[in-house]
């Protein structure tokens, strides 16, 4: 039986920084050269102040903000000795105009988006891909809240099967490289009641057009495989000369072939995730506090009948660089649902020889 990655996710939602937006899921699926459409929700949670002692919660409660006195100190504040800005994670401060920000576990950022997926083969090495997300973004600052929802920047990218051949049936590898665009499609203004534009990390869209490369490696032996990829993605600078420096980002996954007959097959796996950005820029000038180096690792499980296939990812954070007034990665997961369409022609055809 030959393998073959599912869709290669390069930038999924917002801004390539800080919370998986340059990060990519991938899935293994049984179905060669198949395109497929897929429906898949994303979530991410920032929860509990670095450096503060506070439990991270994957699952914040999102109930409204209890306002707190300078003079207030217990378990879940880390202080009240910070300057009067309102810091959220991986973004540049606000300056605030009502009280000096207590840093409680209350305090929350969370990350979610619903994708429509397409892939579709043109030839028998050559695909085409399109991931049209809606964003859902919320956060909590002291007693500021915030919930955004719209269409996300929309990605197209394509990649080539370099290595395209099942070598025995017991040994199986593919090589497929690739390269993106992501069109400033979303939103990156929308304003808070007050008439304030919020902050650039809630916002739908990043209002850049970046460009992405990637390599994707699967090997497999027997009922052992190995799924290793890379991206690297170029960005550029928003209406309001906001940029996210190149970011990159490694995806592992190692899997298992539980069960695998005609209909059913059934993959569990360990999963590993590093993401890198050096930060954020306004007008050039670098914005303290803002670097990102995370790695995340957990479970995941693929499960196919027929043409239709479900794929699931669990992960939880094992490093990440701490900066003292940032909010730390809580946790994230992911579910999906494909559609592999039983393709038999190509629009651009073999040679023959």
């Amino acid at each position: 039986m030959k393998l073959v990655t599912t869709l290669f996710c390069v930038l999924m939602t917002n801004v390539l920084f800080a919370c998986d937006f340059c990060g990519c899921f991938m899935g293994i699926t049984p179905y060669d050269n198949q395109s497929s459409i897929t429906m898949m929700y994303r979530y991410k949670s920032f929860n509990g102040y670095n450096f503060s002692g506070q439990h991270n919660n994957l699952f914040p409660q999102t109930y409204k903000a209890v306002a707190y006195n300078n003079s207030t100190t217990t378990n879940n504040l880390i202080g009240n000795n910070y300057q009067n800005t309102s810091i959220k994670h991986g973004g540049s401060t606000t300056t605030a105009t009502t009280v000096t920000p207590q840093y409680t576990q209350k305090d929350y950022e969370l990350f979610t988006s619903a994708e429509l997926r397409g892939k579709y083969f043109i030839h028998k090495r050559i695909e085409l891909n399109a991931i049209i997300p809606f964003i859902m973004n919320s956060n909590r600052i002291d007693d500021d809240k915030h919930s955004i929802e719209g269409i996300g920047d929309i990605s197209f990218f394509a990649g080539y099967h370099i290595i395209d051949k099942t070598m025995t049936e017991k040994f199986q590898h593919r090589l497929i490289v690739g390269a993106g665009i992501k069109l400033p499609v979303g939103d990156c203004r929308k304003m808070n009641d007050e008439g304030e534009r919020i902050d650039f990390m809630l916002q739908p869209g990043t209002g850049s057009m970046d460009y992405m490369t990637y390599v994707n490696y699967i090997f497999s032996v027997k009922k052992i495989g190995l799924n290793i990829n890379s991206i690297y993605k170029f960005n550029g600078y928003n209406y309001y000369h906001e940029e996210i420096s190149n970011s990159s980002s490694t995806y592992l996954n190692i899997f298992y072939k539980f069960r695998e007959d005609k209909n059913m097959k059934i993959f569990p796996s360990l999963q590993g995730y590093y993401e890198h950005s050096k930060g954020e820029y306004i007008n050039n000038e670098y914005q303290p506090g803002t670097a990102m180096s995370v790695a995340t690792a957990g479970i995941g499980v693929d499960v196919f009948y027929k043409n239709i296939s479900l794929n699931t990812s669990f992960q939880l954070p094992v490093y990440e660089k701490k900066l003292m007034n940032n909010l730390a990665t809580a946790g994230k997961f992911m579910i999906g649902l494909t559609y592999s369409f039983d393709q038999k022609k190509y629009l651009i055809k073999k040679k023959e020889h």
